[in-house]
């Protein structure tokens, strides 16, 4: 199918008409049916360009809200897709989750960091430099929205939280505390007055330097609903276990917000969290709730969580990834 004819399709299903632009991911070739192919299968929800490469060619950098036309690597058209976050980082800081978005190899961020160099050099070249691992790049997140056999499923999905969105965070805190209501997987937010440098802090607590002591990397995620944009949870992902976490406190912790509940949101957020733990090397997952808790134990166990046993007031759960 031509570009044209894809997005005539699109906008005959009721879609407004507007600016969009057609590509292939690596610029075409074997390479972007590959990609095209992950996109396909669910796995690849974002993408990854050196700022440089925008620099050099002069081109504007991609905005929330820009529609494009995915192309094969013979530029036959088969996928709309809309971005719906964009980050300019240095290459060295990129975080695990957005390797593991990529969808990529082993979704790991050694395996991203490989491709990606290797990917980014070209265009250092073309600006007559070397490779820089602390230069920046340009990571997008994005959803597909038509055809609707490859449209995003899921009425909510998992993102790193970002710093201009820290009103939406203040406000996220200020419900629970309304609500006099426990705010379990969002670390410090609940005593941290400035969201901002709460938002800087979680987005580095995969890094080993930034730990506190007793601390294990970890990532915090905030969980959106699609058709609002709205924060309806947060699930801090724990990416191994040290004593603590493997007696009572788990891999996951999670929280939705208290006029959201009800909604299938926390059993939602932990099925998305198991398979990036999963590409950070675990192979299965502890998850614990009170044994007063018994939303959190019909999450646990619809997510396939066995039973292991209670310490101290808390019932332990593995899930096999």
């Amino acid at each position: 199918m031509t570009p044209e004819d894809l997005w005539k399709a699109y906008v005959e299903d009721g879609n407004k008409d507007e600016k969009h632009e057609a590509w292939a991911f690596c610029g075409g070739g074997k390479e972007a049916d590959e990609l095209l192919s992950l996109v396909k299968e669910g796995k690849k929800r974002g993408t990854a360009s050196s700022l440089i490469a925008y620099r050099v060619e002069n081109e504007p950098l991609p905005k929330v809200g820009d529609k494009s036309i995915i192309l094969d690597g013979n530029n036959r058209a088969h996928l709309i897709i809309v971005t719906r976050k964009v980050t300019v980082i240095p290459f060295q800081h990129v975080h695990p989750y957005h390797g593991y978005m990529e969808g990529e190899g082993d979704r790991s961020l050694n395996y991203w960091r490989e491709v990606h160099e290797l990917f980014f050099k070209p265009d250092y070249e073309a600006a007559g430099k070397d490779f820089d691992p602390m230069g920046e790049a340009v990571l997008e997140e994005f959803d597909v929205i038509y055809p609707p056999e490859y449209s995003e499923k899921d009425e909510i999905y998992l993102t790193l939280p970002i710093e201009e969105e820290s009103e939406k965070y203040r406000d996220y805190r200020d419900e629970f505390k309304a609500f006099s209501s426990p705010m379990d997987g969002t670390d410090l937010l609940e005593v941290t007055e400035d969201t901002k440098e709460w938002v800087e802090k979680e987005n580095g607590m995969w890094r080993e330097e930034n730990l506190p002591n007793g601390y294990v990397p970890s990532t915090l995620l905030v969980a959106k609903r699609r058709k609002d944009e709205k924060v309806v949870g947060m699930i801090n992902i724990r990416h191994s276990l040290n004593d603590h976490l493997l007696k009572i406190g788990g891999n996951v912790g999670y929280s939705v917000r208290p006029t959201e509940r009800g909604k299938g949101y926390g059993k939602k957020m932990l099925s998305l969290s198991l398979p990036y733990l999963k590409a950070l090397g675990n192979i299965r997952a502890l998850v614990t709730c009170n044994v007063t808790n018994e939303a959190s134990r019909r999450i646990i166990t619809s997510n396939n969580g066995v039973y292991e046993n209670t310490v101290d007031g808390v019932e332990r759960y593995w899930i096999e990834l």
